[in-house]
């Protein structure tokens, strides 16, 4: 796929999409999106930024026409033939995107209100779900970023355990650990077997799959949010559902996209 195409796309529809998705899931998406910045050259990562963008619009409605023929196009096509953006055109594109109206300040722009837009809540403005974001960080970009880490690091963890133990697993990919400004390196609870305190089997397998090490923040976003193939967050299903089951949607993600 070609990556500017694509943004193009995204932005083309961008009032759209904020009718589409919640605020939430809106913010997800920008925060998908703002991946594209950290691609540099390679297009596997490339990829693997465009189908997390992908994953983000399963709320966009069947009768949404070529966007929602991207949720049911052939992925692993796209996960591979994905081309490296410039930079200047992620920026581009993602200052279009967080310049959107929610769907509130599309109604009320239409009726001629003037004025600034109010930062209420119910007004729309991608940053009033967490005020903290705003007054933490003026530059939106920064202030999505930090609100889903934040999330994030909402979940019951442990301290991460030091390199070369058993609790850490055998390889830097096998326990996801994020960090956490206020804690220290931290380990998502989900992660361990509750009665032996060891990494799962089955999380480590996916672990590995997501490439943790490389990419914390998004494996801990892979098993915390929302999956359409599993009907719900792949963290809650651990030991209700088959491993390779879990396994299978996680290499979905890599290989065909999924959520």
């Amino acid at each position: 796929m070609d990556t500017h195409e694509l943004l193009a796309l995204l932005v083309r529809h961008r009032e759209q999409l904020r009718q589409w998705l919640d605020e939430d899931q809106y913010r997800h998406f920008l925060a998908m999106t703002e991946r594209l910045r950290e691609v540099g050259d390679d297009p596997e990562r490339a990829g693997m930024a465009v189908m997390a963008i992908v994953r983000a619009l399963w709320p966009v409605p069947d009768e949404a026409g070529v966007l929602a023929e991207l949720l049911h196009a052939d992925h692993r096509s796209i996960a591979t033939t994905t081309t490296v953006p410039t930079p200047e055109a992620v920026l581009a594109a993602l200052e279009e995107l967080y310049a959107a109206p929610a769907a509130g300040e599309q109604d009320r722009t239409e009726a001629g209100a003037a004025g600034p837009v109010s930062a209420d809540p119910e007004g729309g403005d991608p940053l009033a779900a967490d005020p903290l974001a705003a007054a933490a960080d003026p530059d939106p970009v920064a202030a999505v970023i930090a609100a889903a880490r934040r999330r994030l690091l909402t979940v019951p963890s442990r301290a991460a355990a030091p390199a070369g133990s058993p609790a850490a697993g055998d390889g830097p990919a096998d326990v996801i650990v994020l960090a956490d400004p206020e804690d220290g390196p931290r380990s998502p609870e989900f992660q361990f077997d509750p009665d032996t305190g060891q990494p799962r089997d089955i999380v480590v397998r996916i672990n590995r799959i997501l490439l943790a090490d490389r990419d914390p923040w998004g494996a801990a976003d892979w098993w915390l949010g929302r999956n359409s193939w599993l009907g719900g967050p792949p963290a809650s299903l651990l030991g209700r559902v088959p491993d390779d089951r879990l396994a299978d949607a996680a290499l979905a993600l890599v290989e065909e996209g999924g959520r």
